[in-house]
Protein backbone atom coordinates (compact mmCIF):
# COMPACT_ATOMS: atom_id res chain seq x y z
CA UNK A 1 0.00 0.00 0.00
CA UNK A 2 0.95 3.62 -0.76
CA UNK A 3 0.07 6.43 1.62
CA UNK A 4 -2.18 7.52 -1.04
CA UNK A 5 -4.23 4.64 -0.39
CA UNK A 6 -5.92 5.55 2.84
CA UNK A 7 -9.66 6.63 2.55
CA UNK A 8 -9.62 7.94 6.15
CA UNK A 9 -7.40 8.42 9.33
CA UNK A 10 -9.32 7.98 12.65
CA UNK A 11 -6.73 9.48 14.89
CA UNK A 12 -5.87 9.08 18.31
CA UNK A 13 -6.05 12.69 19.37
CA UNK A 14 -6.04 13.01 23.01
CA UNK A 15 -6.67 16.65 22.61
CA UNK A 16 -3.03 17.32 24.23
CA UNK A 17 -0.98 19.66 22.95
CA UNK A 18 2.01 17.62 22.61
CA UNK A 19 0.43 13.98 21.53
CA UNK A 20 -1.67 15.45 18.68
CA UNK A 21 1.11 17.96 17.58
CA UNK A 22 3.63 14.97 17.08
CA UNK A 23 0.46 12.36 16.05
CA UNK A 24 0.00 15.83 13.42
CA UNK A 25 3.29 15.87 12.76
CA UNK A 26 3.68 12.22 11.91
CA UNK A 27 0.37 12.49 8.90
CA UNK A 28 2.43 15.28 7.86
CA UNK A 29 5.60 13.67 7.34
CA UNK A 30 3.46 10.15 5.83
CA UNK A 31 1.16 11.97 3.65
CA UNK A 32 2.72 15.14 2.64
CA UNK A 33 0.11 17.19 0.75
CA UNK A 34 -2.50 14.71 0.19
CA UNK A 35 -4.11 13.92 3.74
CA UNK A 36 -7.22 11.94 3.78
CA UNK A 37 -10.08 13.05 5.71
CA UNK A 38 -9.44 12.30 9.19
CA UNK A 39 -10.52 12.49 12.86
CA UNK A 40 -11.05 11.88 15.67
CA UNK A 41 -13.76 9.57 17.43
CA UNK A 42 -12.11 10.01 20.73
CA UNK A 43 -13.95 13.63 21.16
CA UNK A 44 -17.41 11.35 21.37
CA UNK A 45 -16.05 8.35 23.80
CA UNK A 46 -13.95 10.34 25.75
CA UNK A 47 -10.37 8.37 26.73
CA UNK A 48 -11.15 4.87 27.50
CA UNK A 49 -7.63 4.26 28.51
CA UNK A 50 -6.67 0.70 27.42
CA UNK A 51 -9.88 0.12 25.57
CA UNK A 52 -8.87 3.11 23.54
CA UNK A 53 -7.32 1.29 20.72
CA UNK A 54 -10.30 -1.43 20.19
CA UNK A 55 -13.09 0.95 20.76
CA UNK A 56 -11.02 3.21 17.54
CA UNK A 57 -10.83 -0.02 15.96
CA UNK A 58 -14.38 -0.51 15.71
CA UNK A 59 -15.19 2.97 14.68
CA UNK A 60 -12.41 2.32 11.74
CA UNK A 61 -14.49 -1.03 10.85
CA UNK A 62 -17.78 0.81 10.81
CA UNK A 63 -16.23 3.52 8.74
CA UNK A 64 -15.61 1.10 5.62
CA UNK A 65 -18.59 -1.05 6.21
CA UNK A 66 -21.31 1.92 6.35
CA UNK A 67 -19.35 4.05 3.82
CA UNK A 68 -19.15 6.78 6.52
CA UNK A 69 -16.15 9.57 7.99
CA UNK A 70 -16.69 10.46 11.47
CA UNK A 71 -17.00 14.30 12.43
CA UNK A 72 -14.59 15.47 15.39
CA UNK A 73 -16.17 17.22 17.70
CA UNK A 74 -15.61 20.01 19.14
CA UNK A 75 -12.72 21.22 17.13
CA UNK A 76 -11.87 24.74 17.35
CA UNK A 77 -8.86 26.09 15.96
CA UNK A 78 -5.67 24.41 14.44
CA UNK A 79 -2.57 23.97 15.77
CA UNK A 80 0.02 26.86 14.12
CA UNK A 81 2.49 24.43 12.83
CA UNK A 82 -0.33 21.88 11.32
CA UNK A 83 -1.84 21.96 7.77
CA UNK A 84 -4.78 19.23 9.03
CA UNK A 85 -8.09 20.48 9.97
CA UNK A 86 -10.06 17.22 11.13
CA UNK A 87 -13.88 16.83 9.57
CA UNK A 88 -16.25 18.44 11.41
CA UNK A 89 -19.76 16.74 9.98
CA UNK A 90 -20.88 13.71 9.87
CA UNK A 91 -20.18 12.49 5.93
CA UNK A 92 -22.19 9.67 4.43
CA UNK A 93 -22.33 7.92 1.44
CA UNK A 94 -18.06 8.14 0.79
CA UNK A 95 -15.91 5.46 -1.05
CA UNK A 96 -13.66 3.75 1.95
CA UNK A 97 -11.60 1.43 1.24
CA UNK A 98 -8.89 1.57 3.74
CA UNK A 99 -8.86 3.45 7.06
CA UNK A 100 -5.95 3.88 9.31
CA UNK A 101 -6.59 3.79 12.94
CA UNK A 102 -3.69 5.48 15.49
CA UNK A 103 -3.20 4.05 18.93
CA UNK A 104 -1.10 5.70 21.05
CA UNK A 105 -0.28 4.22 24.74
CA UNK A 106 1.22 5.31 27.86
CA UNK A 107 5.23 4.81 28.31
CA UNK A 108 5.75 4.73 24.12
CA UNK A 109 3.30 1.64 22.85
CA UNK A 110 2.35 3.07 20.28
CA UNK A 111 0.54 1.18 16.53
CA UNK A 112 -1.20 2.26 13.30
CA UNK A 113 -3.58 -0.68 12.54
CA UNK A 114 -4.33 -0.17 8.68
CA UNK A 115 -8.62 -1.93 8.10
CA UNK A 116 -9.35 -3.07 4.70
CA UNK A 117 -12.38 -3.88 2.72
Amino acid sequence: MQPNDIDYINMHGTGTRNNDNAEGLAIQSIFKDKIPKLSSTKSFTGHTLGASGAVEAVFSALAIKHGIVFPNYSFEQPMENLNIIPERTFQKNQEIKHVMSNSFGFGGNCSSLIFSK
